[in-house]
C-alpha cells in the first residue's frame, strides 16, 4: 500500500508518498498563487486541485517505484477555514476566499453583536469571531454577491473541496469545523441559528464526519489522471496542526506541539477538559472520539522575525543572520504585537515595541530581541495553558519553519526554562497524515504504534537554567502590562 499525504498549507501545497513502514519516499511541493488588493485574498479552487494531482504524480515518478500494483490511499490535511462555494457539477461558483481575506470585519462585528463571544465561545470553540472564519465571509457574500451563494451547491472548506473532486462526495471532518463558527463543538453538529444568521442552508453544508475517515474511492475519472495503481481511495484526514501532532509524536496528554511558522500555534490534548469561559483557549474535536484537543494561536510568530530581517537585512538569508547570533544579555526587549492581537491577554489595541534600546545597540542585538520576544509569547502561553489546562507540561515538540534553527530553538529552552524536542523530519505534518491513513487501513492499531513502526530521530535542547533569562522573561512581563495598563484595567 502507498500513502499520499496531501497537506493543502496557506503558503505552499506540498504531497509526500510514503510506504506501509512509514518511509518517506517522495516529496513535491508548489506555492499557492493568490488574487489580493485591498483586504481580497482570493484564489482559484480548480487550480488547486490540477496541482495536487500533478504534484501526487510527481511524487510517483520521484519515487522511482513501480506505483501499479499497488493500493494507494491519498490522505488530506492542512488549513481549515478557506471558503470554496460550488455548483452541483462541483465547478466553483466564484473563486476561493482565503482565511487571510479580511473584507468580512464588519460581518464579524455583526455576529459579535448578535450572539455575543461568549456565547460564540462556548459553542463554536472560539473565543472570538473574526474576518477569517467562513461564518463572516458568508455574511458579507450575501450582502455583496448574494447571486454567488444563492448558486451554491455546496458551502465548503478548501480541503472539502479537494475531496469532492476526488471522490464527487461532500463531506465535511470534524477537526475543522470548529473553524467555520457555525459548528457547535459538543454537539457535532452545525449551529443551525448561526448558519441561519449567515444566510446559509443547512443543506448546503456536508455531512459531518469523523477525523481519519475513508471517504470513497477516487472518481474513475480523476483516477485517468493519477499514476497507475491497484486502486485509489481519499481520506479525510485532519487539520494540519493535529497532523502535525500524530507526526511528531506529540499525539499525547499533556504534550505541547509548539509550531513556530507565520504565526506562533500551540496543540495539546487536554485531559479531563471542561468547558471554562474565562480561558481563552479554542477547543476542537480530535482524532479520538474522546478526546478534546485544544489550540492556542498567536499571529505574531515568524511574521515578527520575516519583516524584521526584510526591512533591516534585506536580501540577506536567515543563515547568514542566524551566524551573527550569540548571547545578547543586555539586548533590548521587544514585545511582538505588530499584529496586534495575541493570546493568552488579547490586547486588541496592542502594537509591536523595541523597550530599553540605546546608542550601544546594533541591528544584530535587534534580531536577537525579535526571537526572543516570540520566546516570550511562547512562554507566555504555556504558562497560561498549564496554570488553567493542562497541570504540567510534560513535553514540548518544536516543528514548522522556526524549529530548523538551532540558535532560536535553544533560545525557546532557555526563555521558557523548559526542554525543546525538535523532530528531525520536517516534514510532520505529512508524516502524520500518513500515519492517519494507516491507522484507518488496519496497518497501525492507533497512533501510538507509528513510532515503534519508524521512530522519530530528535534534537533535544535543555534549558541552562540561567538567571539573566528568567530576569528577562520577567521585564517583559513588566513591560507588556504597563504599555497595556489601560486595557487590563
Amino acid at each position: 500500500m502507498l500513502i499520499y499525504a496531501v497537506d493543502l498549507g496557506t503558503t505552499n501545497l506540498k504531497v509526500a508518498l510514503y510506504d506501509e513502514c512509514l518511509r518517506r519516499l517522495a516529496l513535491a511541493s508548489k506555492a499557492v498563487v493568490y488574487d489580493t488588493g485591498e483586504g481580497r485574498v482570493e484564489f482559484d479552487p480548480l487550480a488547486i486541485v490540477a496541482d495536487v494531482i500533478d504534484l501526487i504524480g510527481q511524487c510517483a515518478s520521484l519515487s522511482g517505484i513501480e506505483t501499479r500494483p499497488h493500493r494507494a490511499v491519498i490522505v488530506l490535511t492542512g488549513q481549515a477555514e478557506s471558503l470554496v462555494l460550488a455548483r452541483g457539477d462541483m465547478a466553483p461558483v466564484r473563486p476561493g476566499i482565503s482565511w487571510l481575506d479580511s473584507r468580512a470585519s464588519r460581518e464579524s462585528a455583526e455576529i459579535e453583536a448578535e450572539f455575543t463571544a461568549a456565547e460564540g465561545f462556548r459553542i463554536t470553540g472560539q473565543p472570538f469571531p473574526t474576518s477569517a472564519w467562513p461564518a463572516s465571509k458568508l455574511r458579507w457574500l450575501g450582502r455583496h454577491e448574494p447571486r454567488s451563494t444563492d448558486a451554491a451547491r455546496h458551502v465548503l472548506m478548501i480541503k472539502d473541496y479537494v475531496q469532492l473532486h476526488l471522490t464527487g462526495v461532500a463531506a465535511g471532518e470534524s477537526s475543522t469545523r470548529a473553524f467555520s463558527y457555525f459548528y457547535d463543538v459538543a454537539a457535532d453538529a452545525y449551529w443551525p441559528a448561526m448558519v441561519d444568521f449567515c444566510g446559509v442552508e443547512l443543506a448546503k453544508l456536508p455531512p459531518i464526519i469523523a477525523p481519519g475517515a475513508t471517504v470513497g474511492p477516487v472518481l474513475a475519472s480523476v483516477c485517468a489522471a493519477l499514476p497507475a495503481a491497484a486502486g485509489y481511495t481519499v481520506n479525510a484526514g485532519t487539520l494540519d496542526h493535529f497532523a502535525s501532532m500524530a507526526g511528531a509524536g506529540a499525539y499525547c496528554d499533556s504534550v505541547v506541539s509548539e509550531s513556530s511558522g507565520t504565526v506562533l500555534s500551540l496543540s495539546f490534548i487536554a485531559p479531563d477538559w471542561k468547558f471554562d469561559p474565562s480561558v481563552l483557549v479554542s477547543f476542537h474535536r480530535g482524532l479520538r472520539r474522546e478526546d478534546m484537543v485544544c489550540f492556542d494561536c498567536a499571529d505574531s510568530g515568524g511574521v515578527c522575525l520575516e519583516w524584521f530581517k526584510n526591512n533591516f537585512y534585506a536580501g540577506e538569508s536567515y543563515d547568514w543572520l542566524e551566524s551573527r547570533l550569540t548571547a545578547r544579555p543586555d539586548a533590548p526587549l521587544f514585545l511582538p504585537y505588530l499584529t496586534g492581537l495575541n493570546p493568552p491577554e488579547y490586547f486588541k489595541e496592542a502594537t509591536g515595541a523595541f523597550v530599553e534600546l540605546t546608542l550601544r545597540h546594533d541591528g544584530i542585538d535587534m534580531a536577537y530581541a525579535v526571537m526572543e520576544g516570540i520566546a516570550h509569547l511562547l512562554r507566555s502561553n504555556i504558562d497560561y495553558c498549564e496554570e488553567h489546562l493542562l497541570g504540567e507540561v510534560k513535553g514540548i515538540v518544536s516543528t514548522g519553519g522556526g524549529s530548523a534553527s538551532a540558535f532560536w530553538s535553544q533560545l525557546k529552552a532557555d526563555a521558557c526554562d523548559r526542554v525543546i524536542v525538535v523532530p528531525i523530519e520536517t516534514q510532520s505534518v505529512c508524516r502524520g497524515a500518513a500515519v492517519i491513513g494507516l491507522v484507518e487501513a488496519g496497518v497501525l492499531a492507533g497512533l501510538h504504534e507509528a513510532e515503534a513502526l519508524a521512530p522519530v530521530s530528535t534534537r533535544v535542547y535543555a534549558p541552562s537554567h540561567d538567571a539573566v533569562h528568567q530576569a528577562r522573561y520577567e521585564r517583559f512581563q513588566q513591560l507588556r502590562d504597563l504599555l497595556y495598563a489601560k486595557e487590563k484595567g
